[in-house]
């Protein structure tokens, strides 16, 4: 409280000091000018005598109150500021007063003049009711005893007329000036308590701020697949000396090695809600996420993991993480891994703007349709399965939050601002940016108005960078150089063609452990091979290796869920392993696709002999 009246004395002082210097501004420009007044009003047989005394008293008025309006530009506000008003009255009013000792005294109509100094000086000023009254006696006194001692020939009713008025101008502008300072002492208070609230909540935004930078990092470090970032977040603030941003907007990047090839792990996400919500979303988000990619580097059982499940599982850990906020908190994001070897994307797009190609000058999404919905969104189940792509030299790939295309751009057409409603819009600036951030952002900003939070990610292929000691590590890569195109406008290698055909020749032989040699070398230099790993499921399960059956069968199983031999293939695997439940819920799929599928019926019926469920009936 104590504060507070300090705050409001200090703010007053600075109300009073700004005033007085508008008060003064008047005083020496409608004194003077009032001059004009005395010519028609002082009768014609006195002006000769009067008039030239009336214009001293005016002139000594003008520059004395000018000096004052000086000396207060130069002052700081403080509680002496307030003598001036009163030194302003006194002067104002006194030269008035001595203009009415010349025209007659109390019979003067001059002394109306002295009602506008009391008006100016108490309405304009925020003052309370006794430096109202202490201002007003001022003129009240001057007038009364000046007239009082030139004066001798007065009448007592006219004495009485011009106070009635002169006091009831007082009463009205003193009665005036306590309540307009009153409301502003309240508003006062008001806007000091939204002040303090408004610093209590930049302080929760600051602090927020610093806990979601650190988890909003780069720190992929690749040459062959670099990473760029640019994260303008919506909401600005100020907290004493330091100027931040909140948002929702999270990117991470970061490099894992996961059965012994390395990848760079990106994700681009956007959580639900504004400033502080979304932040929150942000945070929890990054905590897990960092959580996990430590995880990965510390433990060897989560680097012993294929990519596609690595995906699956971070996505299925967030999911749980989100759903525990009974779906207060969601977030779209686009998460994946990179193959630095290949240049294999492996990506999980959930209800996030879809990716972007910069190839050869020519922008294009890589995606047209949504597969799952928002992390964190309650009783959606999406069948899962991981998108691919794959990256050729120089491909920049352009990942964004929606604020890409919250953007308010002038419509010659209505004449004013409205939304981007242009699906190829991004497109366009991306095209416009040549695929660079810098370019990107400058075309964004050119086009219309940002109104929502923005992240973009940069994630560019340069395999001419690989070194000597990562090719070597790795056991060999594909020749870059070897590429061709095809009739069908894929692109393949030399390499790739004789190990399709070492695995044809080996087919043709029945040489089943051959089959699995030269399809495994395949899909280890060409992933993106998927239905090599339908291959390998199934001629493992005939060579009885049912555990790499299911690693292999669950790999495809996640690039195409829908396939049905697979998915009999990898409930057989399943069964002959135990795990009988598992094998049931595949056998629901394929009956999902096809009721009269014999080979899952006969399957069903060997787990029937087991446990008697008839799985039939259930679909």
């Amino acid at each position: 409280m104590i504060d507070q009246e300090q705050s409001f004395r200090r703010f007053v002082w600075a109300l009073e000091k700004k005033w007085i210097q508008t008060v003064c501004i008047l005083g020496f420009t409608l004194v003077p000018l009032f001059g004009g007044l005395d010519y028609f009003i002082i009768p014609k047989e006195y002006l000769d005598e009067n008039l030239g005394y009336f214009l001293t008293l005016r002139a000594f008025a003008s520059v004395f109150v000018l000096i004052q309006y000086c000396i207060l530009r130069l002052s700081s506000p403080n509680p002496w500021n307030t003598i001036h008003a009163y030194v302003f009255t006194f002067v104002v009013g006194g030269i008035i007063t001595l203009m009415t000792t010349r025209l007659g005294g109390f019979e003067s109509s001059y002394y109306a003049g002295l009602n506008l100094v009391l008006i100016a000086v108490n309405l304009f000023l925020p003052w309370n009711a006794i430096k109202g009254a202490l201002n007003s006696s001022i003129i009240l006194l001057q007038y009364l005893i000046v007239n009082l001692i030139f004066d001798n020939d007065y009448k007592l009713i006219s004495i009485i007329n011009n106070l009635y008025f002169l006091v009831g101008t007082m009463i009205i502008s003193v009665t005036i000036a306590h309540f307009k300072f009153s409301l502003t002492k309240s508003e006062f208070e008001k806007m000091d308590v939204i002040s303090t609230l408004k610093s209590q909540q930049d302080g929760d935004y600051f602090l927020t701020s610093l806990v979601l930078q650190p988890l909003s990092l780069n720190l992929s470090k690749s040459e062959i697949v670099p990473v760029n970032f640019f994260t303008s977040q919506k909401k600005k603030f100020t907290f004493k000396n330091w100027t931040q941003e909140i948002g929702g907007d999270i990117s991470v990047s970061n490099v894992i090695t996961l059965k012994g090839r390395r990848y760079v792990v990106f994700v681009n996400a956007d959580a639900m809600g504004k400033s502080l919500q979304g932040a929150g979303g942000a945070i929890v988000f990054g905590a897990v996420f960092h959580a996990m990619i430590q995880r990965t580097k510390m433990l060897e059982a989560n680097r012993n993991q294929y990519p596609e499940r690595w995906l699956r599982n971070a996505v299925i850990e967030l999911q749980k993480t989100f759903e525990s906020f009974d779906g207060a908190m969601m977030i779209s994001l686009i998460i994946g891994l990179i193959d630095e070897e290949t240049g294999l994307v492996y990506y999980i797009n959930a209800e996030h703007p879809f990716p972007v190609l910069y190839r050869e000058g020519n922008a294009s999404f890589i995606d047209s349709q949504m597969y799952f919905r928002k992390i964190g969104m309650l009783e959606i189940k999406s069948r899962f399965f991981v998108s691919l792509f794959q990256l050729l030299p120089g491909d920049k790939l352009l990942l964004g939050s929606d604020g890409r295309e919250d953007l308010m751009v002038f419509d010659p057409n209505i004449g004013g601002k409205t939304m981007v409603e242009d699906e190829n819009f991004f497109l366009n600036v991306v095209e416009k940016g040549k695929g660079e951030l810098k370019g990107i952002v400058e075309t964004l900003k050119e086009s219309g108005d940002i109104i929502d939070d923005l992240s973009l990610v940069q994630i560019s292929y340069n395999p001419s960078k690989k070194t000597k000691e990562s090719i070597e590590s790795s056991g060999g890569s594909p020749n870059w150089n070897g590429f061709h195109t095809n009739e069908n406008g894929v692109e393949k290698t030399e390499e790739l063609e004789a190990l399709k055909r070492m695995v044809s020749a080996s087919v043709k032989s029945g040489d089943v452990e051959e089959c699995i040699r030269a399809a495994t070398q395949l899909v280890e230099l060409y992933p993106g091979e998927s239905s090599y790993f339908y291959f390998l499921a199934k001629y493992f399960n005939k060579h009885k290796d049912y555990r790499e059956s299911v690693e292999q069968g669950e790999r495809f199983r996640y690039r195409q869920p829908d396939h049905v031999n697979n998915l009999l293939v990898l409930s057989d695997s399943y069964r002959r392993l135990g795990n009988k439940k598992r094998a049931e819920l595949l056998l629901k799929e394929v009956f999902a696709f096809e009721p009269e599928n014999q080979v899952a019926i006969n399957l069903l019926g060997k787990l029937k002999n087991h446990n008697g469920k008839d799985l039939i009936q259930s679909n």
